[in-house]
């Protein structure tokens, strides 16, 4: 970790500690770290989790490079659904300056890609009188020390909060930004087991 990346990590609302997901990991020499290990498999099969056929679908699809090509779309998907603090700002209507003190409080995450910091799409909604979604300060802490921004974009666009005793269910954007308690989100992302 660089210095730059040293002073990001100091930010309570950069995700993983400044760890800067933009910058591509060691190449594996082989297809094989990719593979199911032969008792992951048995333990798959074994707990029902998954039939024999469905094992051996997965490791003709890993063989014909379908992970790596998932990986690298979803890797891309969550670069697009970004603003830079330049653009973060001025969505904003603020200073970078003001961004920074946002981010350091926790008010807002972003996570370092290729040394710059991206700030996600999802927090921040139309309204003027309320332009980041309420609750951030609670909720930037539940993403732990390793989540990584794609898998967090999933859970904010597509994780389902049941409300008790009606049928509604929301994402939990929606439910931020319809004024519902942040504490639903911590709820469900504990149950979730992301902590």
């Amino acid at each position: 970790m660089n210095g730059r990346d040293q002073a990001f990590a100091s930010l309570a609302g950069v995700l993983a500690h400044g760890y800067d997901f933009g910058r591509p990991e060691e190449p594996q020499s082989s297809r094989r770290g990719r593979e199911m290990a032969p008792e992951q498999e048995r333990f798959l099969i074994d707990s029902g989790s998954w039939t024999r056929e469905e094992c051996e679908a997965e490791k003709t699809a890993v063989a014909r490079g379908e992970l790596e090509e998932a990986e690298q779309q979803t890797l891309e998907e969550m670069l697009v659904a970004t603003l830079a603090a330049a653009e973060a700002a001025d969505w904003l209507g603020i200073r970078e300056t003001q961004l920074h003190a946002l981010l350091a409080a926790g008010e807002v995450v972003a996570f370092v890609s290729d040394g710059e910091l991206r700030y996600p799409a999802w927090q921040f909604t139309e309204d003027p009188a309320q332009p980041v979604l309420p609750g951030m300060a609670r909720l930037t802490p539940a993403w732990g020390d390793e989540k990584h921004p794609a898998t967090i974009l999933g859970f904010m666009y597509n994780a389902c909060l049941e409300i008790p005793g009606t049928d509604d269910t929301f994402t939990p954007i929606e439910w931020l930004t319809l004024g519902g308690d942040v504490q639903v989100v911590l709820d469900h992302l504990e149950a979730a087991s992301w902590r």
